[in-house]
């Protein structure tokens, strides 16, 4: 194997599978990348077994081959590399020589036969998408996920099918149990989904920086306990989890008596602010909500005390609630809009937190009990 390659393409291609390779393991070869250089590309795969990338490179190819080597020491070396052309040669031994101007390095590799193979996938039906909707779906739903949780059906993001006012939508869920993240976006074509159809959280990770939130689209692919996704230079795969996950439609709340408009830039700057008196991540923060203004207060017997009033548009009565501030900064950095609505029934019922002008994704906070 013999070829030159652009050092930032190379360098991009070895950043997206950071994610998915396993440093530590028993299996020293999924802590390997396999390169395998044919006619005009240089082929990147990685895998853990459960989760799978396959990605091409465009390259000057002198000779054939393939090597596996250490994905993080090579995308190290290549990102320091000097000069714009890498030139990667195979020496005996499954070594491999990087040399870009006057820097030179070897690593030691392992031949192709000992790395896993992908299984085979079999699409039932295919579905596509924009990058950027399927990259939005991502973000705000991610976050939400419950890790290590005994409740095996919480362990990943729900996705299925959903019809809203005649046309048919992809929508995400995922919870822990202390709030919920739900967010759609449309797609053609068709879909398999199934109620035990979980996208686990290591495959969102990596799907979010596969995507670059562009108008490309997506191709997504159905399998038996799996789903595909490329696009014309990469194809991602991943296993789905074996677990059902909570009807989450009997958590939204829908009889809101109370419910307040505020500006999102404001209210997020205002919880970074006060959230600094807070070392202890589960102790609530005090909303106020008045006729015409939000007060966020905070009282630390041991740290201090902070309060600050921003402005608010309240429908319905006054009423004073507790939630954990970080949970609600982590909903608003996803959000898009430039206001944010609460609503909620009374101080101790779920609060629906959502964009007034966009219909595309809506949150729940459960409330905390104030002392």
């Amino acid at each position: 194997m013999e070829l030159f390659i652009d050092r930032d393409a190379l360098s991009r291609g070895l950043a997206r599978i950071q994610g998915i390779i396993e440093r530590r393991t028993t299996q020293p070869v999924l802590s390997h990348v396999l390169l395998h250089a044919r006619e005009g590309s240089l082929r990147l795969t990685a895998t853990d077994t459960e989760v799978g990338y396959v990605g091409e490179i465009a390259a000057n190819v002198q000779k054939n081959g393939e090597l596996a080597v250490d994905a993080a020491s090579l995308f190290q070396i290549v990102r320091s590399l000097p000069e714009a052309t890498v030139r990667l040669t195979r020496l005996d031994g499954n070594r491999l020589d990087v040399k870009s101007g006057r820097a030179k390095f070897t690593l030691h590799g392992l031949a192709a036969e000992e790395y896993p193979t992908l299984p085979p996938f079999e699409a039932s039906a295919t579905a596509t998408m924009e990058s950027k909707d399927l990259s939005r779906l991502v973000e705000q739903v991610a976050f939400s996920i419950a890790t290590e949780d005994v409740r095996w059906g919480i362990n990943g993001a729900h996705v299925e099918e959903v019809t809203v006012d005649g046309a048919r939508r992809i929508r995400m869920v995922a919870t822990d149990r202390h709030r919920l993240a739900c967010a759609e976006a449309p797609f053609e074509g068709s879909t398999r989904f199934t109620p035990r159809m979980l996208v686990p959280r290591k495959a969102l990770a990596v799907l979010g920086k596969l995507l670059d939130g562009g108008a490309e689209t997506i191709d997504v692919d159905f399998g038996e306990s799996a789903l595909q996704l490329r696009r014309p230079t990469e194809t991602f795969w991943f296993r789905l989890l074996d677990g059902e996950f909570p009807d989450y439609r009997a958590v939204i709340p829908s009889d809101n008596k109370h419910r307040a408009i505020v500006r999102r830039a404001d209210l997020a700057s205002t919880l970074r602010r006060v959230v600094i008196l807070i070392p202890d991540r589960a102790r609530p923060v005090r909303f106020a909500f008045g006729a015409d203004e939000l007060t966020v207060d905070v009282h630390n017997v041991d740290r201090g005390d902070v309060s600050e009033s921003l402005p608010i548009e309240l429908d319905g009565n006054p009423v004073t609630v507790g939630f954990n501030a970080r949970y609600l900064l982590e909903i608003l950095g996803v959000m898009r809009g430039d206001r944010v609505v609460l609503e909620l029934a009374h101080p101790l019922a779920p609060c629906l937190v959502r964009d007034p002008d966009v219909n595309d994704a809506q949150f729940v906070v459960m409330p905390m009990r104030l002392d």
